[in-house]
């Protein structure tokens, strides 16, 4: 399985631009992507309002539908996540991911109890842990998580930034059904291997064909890790992919510095 974790779209004016939004969806679901993961790491959530947020959520909402869109609703502290959480459920949101509480790293008996009043506001929707260790700083070992999977209401983790071998950790230390995503783009095949789920990918978000060859088990592989390899990560780099293809990408609202020259002339390399 594969969602796209999409960018998020501004004016000129760096105003959140949903008609784009709805354009990255389409083409993405166009694309043979099955789901989105909306307001994200890579959809600059950090520098989105509670408002704009919401509004980027519904828009992949009446696009691709409640099934197919993950919304994230995770923020620093307990009482915002929670607002965000029961307004997104209220908007017809079915499937919730909650960053851990970053910048000062959660404590475990504070991490449960974020994750307990989340669930209790998602209303009955599924609700991600989403572990981001290096950028959020909190700390989530395979017992903790195990811990969080008895919480009624938390389905899964998507966990970013981590090797497979915490996917392995992760997947046995919850029950068979526990959902475990990862954000490594260019290792579904190992995922799976280690009891994943599938993959939250930023570059498939860019280029949902190529990634949805993955899918059907083509030798789309090695050109998927040259993407990989070329993007590195970052959210500019994907943005100026989509700008290539005369999509929705522009200007980054976090202080991102644009790809170079040869970067540039890279990244068109992989649409030809």
């Amino acid at each position: 399985m594969i969602a796209a974790a999409l960018t998020t779209p501004f004016d000129r004016d760096e105003n959140v631009d949903l008609g784009g939004v709805r354009a990255l969806v389409e083409h993405v679901i166009d694309g043979g992507i099955p789901a989105v993961f909306v307001a994200g790491t890579n959809g600059e959530f950090p520098a989105l309002d509670d408002g704009e947020r919401l509004e980027v959520i519904s828009a992949a909402l009446e696009v691709a539908g409640p099934s197919r869109v993950i919304a994230h609703v995770g923020a620093a502290t307990t009482r915002q996540a929670v607002r965000l959480t029961a307004e997104a459920r209220r908007r017809g949101a079915e499937r919730l991911a909650v960053i851990t509480p970053y910048f000062v790293p959660a404590g475990p008996e504070r991490l449960v109890e974020h994750f307990e009043r989340c669930a209790v506001a998602a209303d009955g929707a599924d609700v991600y842990v989403y572990v981001f260790t290096a950028l959020a700083g909190t700390v989530v070992p395979p017992s903790l998580l195990s811990k969080l999977a008895t919480i009624e209401g938390i389905v899964g983790v998507k966990v970013s930034g981590a090797g497979t071998d915490v996917v392995r950790a992760y997947a046995e230390a919850t029950p068979p059904d526990f959902e475990v995503w990862s954000g490594n783009d260019a290792e579904l095949r190992d995922v799976m291997l280690a009891g994943g789920t599938g993959i939250v990918s930023g570059n498939a978000g860019a280029l949902p064909t190529l990634f949805a060859e993955l899918l059907t088990g083509s030798s789309a592989q090695p050109t998927v890790q040259a993407a990989v390899q070329t993007v590195e990560g970052s959210i500019a780099n994907i943005k100026h992919l989509l700008d290539l293809q005369n999509l929705p990408g522009g200007r980054c609202r976090m202080a991102i510095d644009p790809p170079g020259t040869e970067r540039r002339a890279a990244l068109a390399r992989l649409l030809t």
